[in-house]
């Protein structure tokens, strides 16, 4: 699990960085990452106390962990 290595892009659903595709593909790719992120949290807040500990998490981290890496 690297939940560290994922790059939200939130906000950027019509950022010049993704010229090359459509708005329907843009909008496809927005809705899979936050899948993804919702599936990281959930696995996340699925952990006990002491897993989350092992990897250097409280409960209250996990959101940022995620949606930030830190």
């Amino acid at each position: 699990m690297a939940y560290s290595s994922m790059h939200s892009t939130s906000g950027e659903l019509f950022d010049a960085g993704t010229k090359g595709s459509t708005v329907f593909q843009r909008a496809v790719h927005w809705v899979r990452e936050r899948m993804e992120l919702r599936r990281a949290e959930r696995e996340l807040n699925h952990m006990s106390d002491a897993e989350l500990s092992d990897i250097g998490l409280t409960r209250g981290e996990i959101r940022n962990a995620v949606r930030r890496g830190y």
